[in-house]
């Protein structure tokens, strides 16, 4: 240890010395990890390099304490108010052994993530996608097939090479083998997409290097690896959830707020403030209108009002109702925010809405629905006005329905957005106040509310531009208060598109789980699962005749009710009678109190030959949903206290009545009876299943409720119609998503 018997003026040089030594090694890692590292990575490993910052900050404090201690003594010897001494005492001028230690693990670390993110260039420059693994959710405990899913979602042109540091640093030459043939695989192929899935930071073993394409989905093992081999990984149709792509393009953001906010002007500002740096910029331009806006301006001396629109009449938004919701529905808007990212906002309904809770609750409902189509999301954007009294009464049910639906760890998503903030200095004012309270006595602890996911904008710079657009007059010195606020609206606008391309993905059936959730997906199954059954009793009546009937789904393009009550006469398939859909594409046009929404219809094709399932395997299947039904139920109505209806109770009694209506209507119907009297059957054998259940108190886990959806789609005549659901909520999406082209926006 280097030690010092202080002295005269050269003691004060060595200790200024000591003091520039420090701040200038501390300077030097910053600019290391913030500017050098952040480069090279290009938007990759965010969590990797979010820790080296988070150790910084910890040697940051370490070194402030450090140099207060020899400033003191600085101050003292210049002063000469030290005593002559002390002042031979000797100091250390090594950094302290815990600062010395963690200026170590930041090298090493900050080497590490340089050493990746010379890989991830090398990749790009090979023309690979490089992928970790981690922002997908894969980690332990999930199944290969899920794990296949994720990385491959509906690519039917890619190919993917497994790998981590360790497989690559220990076995060089392998991983070079595997990597040079993608590579001229890939130029036989040029539709080929490469993809380097890096397990490096996720919790899931991999357990040997591999490479597999969407193409044969057969793992080729590493031949000079002696590791154990691993499961064959097979591809497996899709999930009824799309995973989105490796790229993650589309940052999706939901945005939620009260009626009044300011919701749609906020994503108006925003756009406009990424586009246009400047207010004479804007102005000079074409200002962007991603949703038209309609707001009341005072002018001139008389105080007259007038009413301020910008943009064409938007059927989706309701300016009459003065404290309805002016967004009626849930629709995505969609805007380049970087030269790789899309952003995603879904506006919604505010809450308070003046119609009263009962209108909250159903466009809460009308939130959740749409977000069922949603794969994952990015984050929840809470947006606020700085200065209210107080919160509204139903932001309490809000926040509480969001934590059913979600699960708790969507608190760590949590975005908190200000409008209207030049009032208060561009700061959350008195509402953070309020926040805080509230969050305090909130049953959900340790909700993220602090500066780096709070923001604070101001729309009035933007509500100034469409005014001068209207032909409105202001006087020269409330421009020059609109050029200040634009200006640090800018700024925050990129901090604000800079945390959101950082943000991880919020993902159904990962993390995103909930009784609320779950309760979505056991409604949206309740259909495929019965007309699965109902088919596979048609197949077995058949099965003896050589004959089968093929079922068939058509998604609706468009939202629609099926109608069981009118119109629907019974088609003959080979002797057996089937009830058609009969749907309604104009919502509202059928009186019928039997009707309901579905997202595709059936069709079926009889088939000279029967199935290739054997009679055993048919009824084993039909043996397994009888179990599925009812555990599903059971949990459905457990977790509904509200609901005392058995809704595949309901659906059971429909089918059953359908050819109970066919038998009677129709003359040859020998086949139809047989299978009116096995779905009667089948609805005892639920009835009494459901009763022991109810007994015994049986009840399943979230988590096994779930693993019971999954088996589901395991089923091929169920898995066709859910993949019909799929293509429907993928139209609902696009349907209710407005596209908005953005040149260029401010670096």
């Amino acid at each position: 240890m280097l030690k010092l018997i202080l002295c005269k003026s050269e003691d004060i040089e060595t200790l200024e010395y000591y003091l520039l030594q420090q701040k200038s090694e501390l300077k030097v890692l910053n600019f290391c990890v913030n500017h050098n590292l952040f480069e090279l990575l290009q938007g990759k490993c965010q969590k990797q390099l979010k820790n080296i910052q988070e150790e910084l900050s910890e040697l940051h404090v370490l070194h402030v304490k450090d140099i207060e201690r020899v400033h003191n003594v600085l101050l003292k010897i210049r002063n000469e108010t030290i005593n002559q001494s002390l002042i031979k005492e000797e100091v250390s001028l090594d950094s302290p052994e815990e600062i010395q230690q963690l200026i170590k693990n930041i090298t090493n670390h900050i080497n590490a993530l340089k050493s990746k993110g010379n890989l991830i260039k090398q990749l790009q420059s090979d023309g690979f996608e490089y992928c970790d693994v981690a922002d997908l959710g894969i980690r332990n405990g999930l199944e290969g097939d899920r794990i296949n899913d994720m990385l491959f979602g509906n690519d039917s042109h890619k190919a993917i090479f497994l790998s981590n540091d360790k497989f690559r640093n220990d076995d060089q030459v392998g991983w070079v083998e595997l990597y040079s043939e993608m590579i001229q695989e890939s130029k036989t192929n040029p539709q080929l997409r490469l993809v380097y899935a890096d397990f490096t930071y996720s919790t899931y073993t991999l357990k040997k290097m591999t490479t597999v394409s969407s193409k044969d989905m057969i793992a080729k093992p590493n031949p000079s690896n002696s590791q154990p081999s691993e499961t064959n990984i097979k591809r497996k149709i899709p999930s009824s959830t799309p995973s989105p792509s490796l790229t993650n393009e589309f940052i999706n953001i939901l945005l939620l707020g009260e009626s009044g906010v300011g919701k749609s002007t906020f994503i108006n500002a925003f756009a406009n403030y990424l586009h246009f740096q400047t207010l004479d910029k804007a102005q000079q331009g074409k200002p962007i209108v991603i949703i038209p806006v309609s707001f009341i301006m005072t002018i001139n001396d008389n105080f007259d009002e007038k009413i301020i629109k910008f943009g064409d009449i938007d059927s989706n938004e309701n300016y009459n109702d003065i404290g309805q919701s002016v967004t009626q529905k849930c629709k995505s808007y969609v805007f380049n925010i970087s030269n790789e990212k899309k952003l995603c906002i879904i506006d919604t309904p505010g809450f308070g809405d003046t119609r009263g809770n009962k209108q909250d609750n159903l466009n809460m409902e009308e939130i959740f629905s749409f977000l069922h189509n949603i794969p994952y999301l990015n984050g929840i954007c809470l947006l606020f006005k700085p200065e209210i009294i107080e919160l509204h009464p139903y932001f309490h049910s809000c926040c509480t329905q969001l934590f059913d639906y979600f699960g708790e760890n969507i608190r760590d998503y949590f975005i908190f957005c200000f409008t209207n903030a030049r009032s208060t200095f561009f700061a959350p004012g008195n509402t953070r106040t309020l926040l805080e309270t509230f969050f305090d006595s909130f049953p959900i602890k340790n909700i993220p509310f602090k500066k780096m996911n709070t923001f604070c904008f101001d729309s009035e710079a933007f509500r100034y531009l469409v005014a001068i657009q209207n032909s409105i007059k202001f006087d020269p010195n409330e421009r020059n208060e609109f050029e200040q606020s634009w200006l640090k609206s800018v700024d925050e606008s990129k901090r604000f598109r800079d945390f959101l391309c950082n943000q991880y993905s919020y993902r159904q059936n990962n993390e995103w789980q909930s009784i609320k959730h779950v309760q979505f997906q056991i409604k949206n199954i309740i259909r495929p699962i019965l007309e699965t059954l109902r088919n596979h009793q048609r197949n077995m009546i058949l099965y003896k005749h050589n004959a089968s009937i093929q079922l068939k789904a058509t998604h609706m393009k468009q939202p629609t009710m099926i109608c069981y009550a009118y119109n629907r006469h019974p088609e003959n398939y080979g002797n057996i009678w089937i009830m058609p859909d009969y749907v309604h594409h104009s919502l509202g046009t059928c009186t019928s109190h039997e009707q309901k929404p579905i997202e595709y219809t059936l069709n079926y094709e009889f088939l000279n030959q029967k199935v290739d399932e054997s009679m055993d395997d048919l009824q084993h299947q039909c043996d397994g949903i009888y179990e599925i039904c009812t555990k599903l139920s059971y949990y459905l109505m457990k977790t509904s206290p509200n609901t005392k209806e058995d809704l595949f109770l309901s659906n059971i009694n429909r089918i059953i009545n359908e050819e109970k209506i066919i038998c009677e209507t129709q003359t040859m119907n020998n086949l139809n009876r047989k299978l009116l009297n096995r779905l009667e059957k089948f609805k005892t054998l639920y009835e009494e299943h459901l009763n022991t259940i109810k007994l015994n108190r049986n009840n399943l886990t979230l988590s096994e409720i779930y693993n019971l959806i999954k088996s589901v789609y395991g089923i091929s005549m169920i898995k066709t119609q859910l993949n019909a659901i799929k293509k429907y909520q993928q139209n609902l999406i696009l349907n209710n998503q407005h596209n908005v082209h953005i040149n260029k926006t401010c670096s």
